[in-house]
């Protein structure tokens, strides 16, 4: 089994490589030169170019993969910033990897989606099979990549899986994110005893911790086929607002300057995402269940970053 994750170099790439299956090798790819945190020691890390589809062919040719996770994805901040930039890597490279996976007889995707896809005046908590209506380019292109793989599957029998991952909270949050604002107040908090908070205090929104992100992504990956009812699922963990975030923090920090300074953009793109999602028929298919509140989750955060600190 060779396993072929894209965005190899991120956050939940390198956890993952961890969780994979001993025997599986591994084999991440990403533009960057290195993987932000540990990885498992046997993977092998390729540098290179989602968009390259010559590059991205010889790559299939040479590796054969027998699955394909596919991370890749330029954050919703840089995708609002240079739109065609966004949909050339989220939208346009992912249409051609679905195809290439089909070509080279793939057997299994796994995307990770986002909250995203959802938009304007949202329901509290939001049905299963609410309408996507993003508003945000971020959210556009991942609906489009989630479409493309019902397509892939319905037409053609790629055995396409998707899953709509909240916020993440995680020590390797990436900054280009806006909504890594919950992972920074703690990563910054920690190592500069500083963290002014960009959304309201009010703001709440469906988050999960990297711990539970990761068992949803193998979950899902490793799902018996004859159980599942749909190709794209939804996964709900916590919903703490940003008052209870930064009072999580304060807690376990008391020493650390903990505030709010609201940004009117950022506060409103993360208010149009939902703050409970439905989850029924990933508890039915493949069991799904969460194990990290809030306060078990900001101990082990805290306490992580401390040991790395020191």
């Amino acid at each position: 089994m060779k396993i072929l994750i894209t965005g190899g170099a991120g956050n939940l790439a390198c956890q993952l490589t961890h969780l994979l299956p001993p025997e599986a090798e591994l084999l991440l790819m990403d533009i960057a030169e290195k993987p932000v945190a540990p990885v498992r020691s046997d993977i092998r890390f390729i540098q290179g170019d989602l968009t390259d589809t010559t590059a991205m062919e010889s790559l299939f040719q040479l590796e054969k993969p027998d699955q394909v996770i596919h991370l890749a994805s330029l954050l919703s901040g840089s995708t609002e910033e240079n739109r065609p930039l966004g949909w050339k890597i989220n939208a346009t490279a992912g249409f051609e990897l679905l195809d290439l996976c089909l070509r080279h007889q793939v057997k299994r995707v796994l995307f990770p989606s986002s909250l995203a896809v959802w938009g304007g005046s949202l329901p509290d908590p939001l049905p299963e099979n609410h309408e996507t209506w993003p508003d945000g380019l971020y959210g556009v292109t991942k609906v489009a990549v989630e479409r493309l793989g019902h397509y892939y599957f319905r037409k053609h029998g790629l055995d396409f899986r998707a899953v709509r991952l909240p916020i993440i909270i995680s020590p390797y949050a990436p900054q280009g994110a806006a909504s890594a604002y919950a992972s920074h107040a703690f990563v910054q908090g920690v190592q500069e005893g500083r963290f002014r908070f960009k959304v309201t205090p009010e703001t709440r929104v469906s988050m999960m911790y990297v711990k539970d992100a990761l068992r949803v992504l193998t979950g899902l990956l490793n799902a018996d086929p004859a159980r599942l009812s749909r190709r794209v699922y939804n996964v709900q963990a916590i919903s703490p607002n940003g008052q209870e975030l930064a009072e999580a923090v304060r807690l376990r920090l008391p020493n650390a300057d903990i505030d709010f300074d609201p940004d009117p953009e950022v506060a409103a793109l993360i208010d149009s995402w939902p703050g409970v999602i439905k989850d029924a028929a990933s508890t039915l298919d493949w069991d799904w269940t969460p194990k990290w509140t809030l306060d078990r989750l900001a101990d082990d955060m805290v306490e992580s970053l401390q040991h790395v600190k020191n």
